[in-house]
């Protein structure tokens, strides 16, 4: 084969480590992500093609999916108040009681036994 000073394609196929990158996460993150691959004897290889078609599927479903919630938000048991994570928040005498526990004390330490 003659060389005719014409650069070779990119390969198609990549390893784990070369696809990860392409996708710009790493290998332990690739490999619990449900992308095809491509298996030719021992080694896995993953197609451009395919990460590219995942990749915009990924995109379309909205963060990974987590803009639909799977719990279902009853407007009767909220009132309509979006309550945020934690739930109700009310301040109560147990919150004051334990700051004033935790305050630090000035004078004699108490006497070891």
């Amino acid at each position: 084969m003659e060389d005719n000073g014409l650069p070779l394609p990119a390969p198609r196929c990549l390893s784990k480590e070369l696809a990860a990158a392409y996708l710009g996460i790493g290998v332990t993150l690739l490999s619990e992500l449900d992308i095809p691959v491509i298996k030719l004897g021992r080694r896995c290889l993953y197609d451009k093609l395919d990460l590219d078609a995942w990749l915009e599927e990924y995109k379309q479903r909205g963060r990974a999916g987590k803009e639909k919630s799977l719990w279902l938000k009853k407007q009767e048991s909220t009132e309509d108040q979006d309550l945020g994570i934690g739930g109700l928040m009310q301040s109560s005498q147990t919150v004051s009681a334990y700051a004033e526990a935790l305050r630090p004390r000035i004078g004699s330490k108490p006497k070891r036994i």
